[in-house]
């Protein structure tokens, strides 16, 4: 058989050049452009780094009543479990102390599932916490639950209603219904401006479809309706295709996430503490953990656009822009 060779200068040669080319300069752009918003973001990071984290989330139980096809939840390998209140109370003094501005009473499960919560929250704003919250599904918000947590003095509330309408609502958070989460939500509004309560009820929406629904249903109702994309959780959940400039993960500048049994993980994403870099016990504290050499390190690599480097990070739709 004759082999047909293309001239170095035919049209054809030229042709099948730019489709070589073309897919190595496109990468080329997108890592020299990932380079300079990491190395720019990340390092304005550095500079304003607090000596206390500014968040600081904790995971009281991660215990759930629900298996949403969005949450990896329903594949999580650690086992359930409350946070021990002596644990508890160690962090919240030490946030305390610290000047930490915001604590997140919740991570991966549903916090009205720990029946300690609105003691932590009463607790934490007794200690001199300005800002206590809470996010929640919304299924377990009866009578009896918003007073307590209105009356603990909880600062803000998030109820998910993922899902741009009802029908999506109930294929994407079974066995939840969405009239039972309305309902309770619409309670807890009720019973906030009845007792004169500063508490702010927020709802949020992580959709890909029509957004008109759950607004015409939400924003006459809750303080803020906020709609955010649907994430892959850590690139453990497949999402469509990957974005390909990478961004800092501004959470590792001011978010520390300490799981139920005192680890710390990486972030809110890492699900099964695959990523820990510290523990808080006796010895170690928040502040020692925040600026430990391991943080420092993960840090580095954001900011040098090496996330790649980092499972967690490698392929999260949350580190590209």
């Amino acid at each position: 058989m004759a082999h047909e060779h293309l001239a170095a200068g035919t049209p054809a040669a030229s042709e099948r050049r730019r489709a070589e080319i073309g897919p190595q300069a496109s990468q080329a752009r997108a890592s020299m452009l990932s380079r300079a918003v990491c190395g720019l973001v990340g390092g304005s990071m550095d500079l304003a780094l607090r000596r206390f984290p500014s968040v600081v989330r904790i995971e009281t139980t991660n215990a759930c009543n629900a298996r949403c096809a969005i949450c990896p939840h329903r594949v999580m390998r650690r086992p359930a479990r409350q946070m021990e209140d002596a644990l508890f109370a160690r962090i919240v003094d030490e946030c305390a102390r610290g000047g930490c501005r915001q604590i997140h009473l919740h991570n991966i499960g549903e916090p009205l599932l720990d029946p300690q919560l609105a003691e932590r929250i009463r607790y934490a704003k007794r200690r001199g916490v300005r800002c206590v919250k809470i996010f929640s599904n919304g299924s377990l918000l009866d009578e009896q639950w918003a007073r307590r947590l209105i009356e603990a003095g909880l600062d803000e509330i998030k109820i998910s209603f993922d899902g741009g309408t009802r029908d999506e609502f109930q294929r994407l958070r079974p066995p939840l219904e969405f009239d039972r989460v309305l309902e309770n939500v619409c309670r807890l509004v009720t019973l906030r401006n009845q007792l004169g309560s500063p508490l702010r009820i927020l709802a949020t929406c992580a959709t890909t479809g029509d957004r008109r629904e759950a607004a015409r249903i939400l924003r006459p109702i809750v303080d803020s309706l906020l709609f955010s994309r649907v994430h892959n959780w850590a690139g453990t959940e497949p999402l469509g295709p990957r974005r390909s400039v990478r961004k800092p993960c501004l959470r590792l500048w001011r978010t520390l996430t300490v799981l139920a049994g005192g680890e710390v993980s990486l972030c809110c994403l890492d699900y099964n503490g695959r990523h820990l870099l510290g523990r808080i016990d006796g010895r170690t504290t928040l502040e020692a953990v925040w600026h430990s050499p391991a943080y420092a390190e993960v840090r580095r690599r954001h900011v040098e656009a090496r996330q790649g480097d980092l499972p967690l990070c490698r392929g999260c739709s949350k580190a590209f822009l």
